[in-house]
């Protein structure tokens, strides 16, 4: 009878095992409580006395498939990110078992969403869905994507396998632009997402195309442009969705924007290369603010329209007073959403 029981016992603690939930408490881990001179072994299975199939020396990076309660214990199944390539556990070396007490976990990086590399990056996790970014340019956004759809990787292995990708994860610089972005617009208000939206397709205008753009300006009044520091001149200029497309067919037509304030010159130049010279790299930033005025725009009786500026300061020049840039963003609400209705460069000289 006693060994009976004991088997049945033992039988109900492999059972446990076996169908032990997953649980995911990171993305990555990195090996800690590993002395200097040791390494953390890598198993087949999740229990002390399986196959070795690898190793890890210590502060190594890996990435976490999930992890199980065995017993008194928890294991996480790891695998090898494509720029970690250790010599114990390299970037072709099996998924493996670690005891959980070696790992620090991390839930912020690149991932794949259900196996297609597409530059996303997780900023959180909670209650197994993480916030992750899926969009850095035309509809900068996050959502909230099911754990068990994620696997960690680096910059590299988020990459598209598509030749003609963009490449926005070769650098962190789009991430950090979000990020930044994302403060801004706690600070300011909801409705200035738009001029981030903006922003970011103006900076890559002449890769990301119009599209985004044009579903960003007002779709009855479209947009005003000037090259002056104001607007209500005579040579303001308004661009219709239509106007726009137009122009663009022709990316060289020179359009009259006026004349410079010092010398009387024309101001002659395409709208393409009027689009790129509203903003400068987003490292000279210096602040973004709300508006009191709207440097002269006037909103139409009943409109609700809001006004925010960037500048861009260049701290390294010795005139940095004169040495700078602002992009001026009119904004109308309609129907709900807010579209651009105006568009000044401002600077302390043209």
């Amino acid at each position: 009878m006693y060994y009976l029981q004991r088997a049945l016992l033992i039988a109900l603690f492999l059972l446990s095992c076996s169908s032990a939930s997953a649980t995911y408490p990171g993305l990555f881990g990195s090996v800690v409580n590993v002395a200097s001179n040791d390494s953390l072994n890598v198993r087949e299975k999740p229990d002390y006395h399986s196959k070795k199939t690898g190793s890890l020396a210590p502060e190594a990076f890996v990435g976490v498939d999930h992890c199980k309660k065995m017993g008194k214990s928890t294991w996480c199944k790891v695998f090898p990110l494509p720029q970690q390539n250790y010599e114990g556990f390299g970037w072709n070396a099996k998924l493996g078992w670690v005891n959980a007490r070696y790992l620090k976990f991390d839930n912020r990086g690149y991932v794949i969403i259900a196996g297609k590399p597409n530059c996303d990056y997780a900023l959180r996790c909670k209650n197994n869905k993480c916030e992750v970014v899926v969009s850095y340019i035309t509809n900068p956004r996050t959502e909230w994507i099911d754990r068990k759809r994620l696997k960690g990787t680096d910059r590299f292995g988020a990459m598209p396998n598509d030749p003609d990708a963009s490449g926005y994860c070769t650098t962190d610089q789009h991430v950090e632009e979000f990020l930044k972005n994302q403060k801004n617009i706690k600070r300011l208000g909801r409705e200035s997402q738009k001029v981030f939206e903006i922003l970011s397709i103006l900076r890559h205008f002449d890769t990301m195309g119009i599209d985004g753009f044009l579903n960003s300006i007002h779709p009855q009044k479209g947009t005003v442009m000037t090259w002056n520091t104001h607007f209500g001149g005579k040579e303001d200029i308004v661009f219709t969705r239509s106007d726009i497309k137009r122009y663009i067919k022709n990316p060289v037509k020179k359009i009259h924007w006026g004349h410079t304030y010092g010398k009387g010159d024309k101001v002659l130049m395409s709208l393409q290369d009027y689009m790129l010279k509203l903003t400068k790299p987003s490292e000279y930033i210096s602040k973004i603010k709300k508006l009191n005025s709207l440097k002269g725009f006037q909103c139409d009786s009943g409109s609700q329209c809001k006004g925010y500026e960037v500048f861009w300061i260049d701290e390294n020049s010795k005139t940095k007073e004169y040495d700078w840039q602002g992009l001026v963003v009119i904004l109308e609400a309609y129907h709900g959403k807010w579209y651009v209705v105006g568009l000044l460069r401002d600077r302390w000289t043209i």
